[in-house]
């Protein structure tokens, strides 16, 4: 999906999708103290469910499944959300490809919302 604006690259279209497969193998970047504060503000944890918009390739819902909380996550971009469903192999978490904007979850069905980066 092209995605123009006007204030980057003087409105040149984008597509996130094209560097999925890069995404996937290289952008796995935060380090183990941004989820322990994550947590420690009892965030992200078991009994919660969480929806993750812009997950990419769910860079946070990988890393804090272990933490217990139910995980939603939201991309505008199809590959993005393919190579989230490939590395979350074997995860219980739900991907859509969809955007921030047309979410449409019913009210109250959310603990935490996140959106990094």
């Amino acid at each position: 999906m092209n995605i123009t604006n006007q204030t980057i690259d003087g409105g040149k279209a984008f597509d996130w999708g094209n560097i999925s497969a890069d995404y996937a193998k290289f952008r796995d970047i935060y380090p183990q103290e941004f989820y322990d504060k994550i947590t420690r503000q009892n965030l992200c944890i078991n009994g919660q469910n969480v929806l993750d918009l812009g997950t990419g390739t769910g860079v946070l819902p990988r890393n804090m499944y272990r933490y217990g909380a139910k995980w939603i996550g939201t991309d505008i971009s199809e590959q993005q959300i393919e190579q989230a469903k490939l590395l979350s192999d074997g995860m219980d978490i739900q991907y859509y490809v969809q955007a921030a904007e047309n979410t449409d979850f019913p009210d109250n069905t959310f603990d935490v919302i996140t959106a990094c980066q």
